[in-house]
């Protein structure tokens, strides 16, 4: 779980003023009943990012002629692939009609771009969430991590990041992403180079929580990774994804004495592979907090060692619905995720499911659940609190990537449920083989740079701490690093 300081993001959780209001242009109500032509489409604003950047996440081109009537929801999708670039703090779109012929019709694309630059300092909390981190307050698990990341490198929306890190892990990152293979936007690739080296280790599950052990003497882990990754867009939102991933791995002795089925043999040292496949139609209005839409995934994952004594494949999917309530401040959400997995060896690193990565159930932030095949379903219903307001800090007028923010604040009420089915019999575990649920009420801040931060109070089914105990309060940060 990371948390990246970074000048300018905290502020608009502290301050408000007065906020700017915006304009709306109308095309004129003497214009045609029938068509229109987009005539001509204008950018401003784009000092860094490439013109082709823009125009190929418009579902319109330059002299398409569209019905009139379709044309209000072409403009909300144009606008919506535009904000998901994630390449822009604001941006507005004006259709403007000629004066000689009311069919045509020129679109003012403004956009204000983001700042694209940043010198990386980031304090990474080593625990699986903050809510986790939060319990001991442990200083000690704590990893700094230092380097730069540039977006939209070259102004064609790649992504270069060089990283390293150390405290309680060490290590180094390399990465060079959303490289664009031809300028209609199809086809993408991406690379990445990372080294560990770790005194620090989850090496089984005890009380349903990981069990990590630190050495200082010993180096429970050393691993080096290299991915390769190919992305397909054969439409604006539909992309098929294929990546193949090489681990050179090796293990202190310590480790497999503490778990003799931490990896599924007993060697000390392996080469492994994965070559895994994924498959997004992604109709949401805005990924970081998306109110409207819906995505599916589904993918394939395999993972086999050199020697093919471990040999693993897993199917998962994911569905995702988001409704706003007949125009008015309420949304309601769902969303499924699950997967099934086959194995030929007993191996812990290859038994995660609920309480890892994205698999989250509120209310079970604490804990997590180990297993060969998982569902959860999380139902969450919202409140507008506070619309999208824009705010300009002038005192900040002088770092004007920062100085103009916005913010929205939500209320919620949300309910989970999921069930783990874990084939091998962990005594000191109970959360698997049984149907799990949860239920609470938050607040989410969202703001710019696509940070949310969510504060929730839930129960869970063994209603553990109590229903009126701080312990029930559950933190979160999302800001998208690489």
């Amino acid at each position: 779980m990371r948390v990246v300081f970074t000048a300018g993001i905290w502020l608009c959780l502290f301050f408000f003023i007065l906020p700017v209001t915006g304009r709306a242009q109308r095309i004129p109500a003497e214009q045609s009943d029938t068509h229109i032509v987009i005539d001509a489409v204008e950018l401003t604003g784009n000092k860094t990012t490439k013109d082709f950047i823009i125009l190929r996440e418009l579902p319109f081109s330059v002299g398409d002629t569209l019905p009139v009537s379709d044309f209000p929801e072409q403009l909300r999708l144009a606008k919506e692939n535009l904000n998901n670039l994630l390449l822009f703090n604001f941006l507005e779109i004006t259709p403007l009609a000629s004066v000689d012929n009311p069919e045509l019709i020129t679109l003012v694309i403004q956009v204000e771009e983001r700042w694209y630059i940043w010198p990386l300092i980031e304090v990474k909390l080593e625990e699986r969430n903050l809510s986790t981190w939060l319990q001991n307050w442990d200083f000690k698990k704590i990893t700094i991590e230092a380097g730069a990341r540039i977006d939209n490198f070259l102004g064609l929306k790649h992504k270069l990041v060089v990283a390293v890190h150390g405290g309680y892990q060490w290590g180094a990152f390399l990465g060079y992403r959303d490289i664009s293979l031809d300028r209609k936007g199809k086809h993408f690739m991406s690379m990445d180079m990372q080294w560990n080296v770790s005194h620090n280790l989850d090496v089984f599950t005890s009380e349903d929580k990981p069990a990590r052990f630190n050495i200082p003497d010993i180096i429970l882990e050393k691993s080096l990774e290299s991915r390769i990754n190919y992305s397909y867009r054969p439409n604006i939102r539909t992309i098929h994804n294929i990546s193949v991933v090489h681990e050179y791995t090796v293990l202190a002795d310590t480790v497999l004495r503490m778990n003799p089925h931490y990896w599924g043999n007993e060697l000390l040292s392996r080469n492994a592979f994965k070559l895994n496949y994924r498959y997004r139609l992604d109709q949401r209005d805005y990924h970081p907090y998306p109110l409207n839409g819906y995505f599916l995934q589904a993918g394939l994952n395999t993972y086999i060692t050199s020697d093919a004594t471990v040999r693993y494949a897993q199917l998962n999917v994911g569905l995702q619905y988001f409704k706003q309530l007949a125009g008015s401040r309420w949304y309601v959400s769902s969303v499924f995720s699950g997967a099934a997995s086959l194995s030929n060896a007993q191996a812990f690193i290859l038994e995660k499911a609920i309480g890892y990565d994205n698999n989250m159930l509120r209310g079970y932030e604490y804990t997590v659940a180990d297993g060969q095949s998982f569902a959860i379903s999380n139902n969450t219903l919202k409140y507008n609190l506070l619309k999208k307001k824009t705010f300009t800090l002038n005192w900040l007028s002088f770092l004007p990537k920062f100085s103009k923010i916005h913010l929205a604040v939500y209320a919620n009420a949300h309910f989970d449920m999921g069930y783990v089915h874990n084939k091998w019999d962990y005594h000191r575990n109970v959360l698997s083989n049984q149907f799990l649920y949860a239920g609470g009420l938050g607040l989410d801040f969202v703001t710019y740079y696509d940070m949310v931060l969510g504060i929730d109070y839930s129960v869970n089914k063994q209603c553990q701490n109590g229903f009126f105990s701080w312990k029930n309060f559950f933190f979160s940060i999302k800001v998208p690093f690489i």
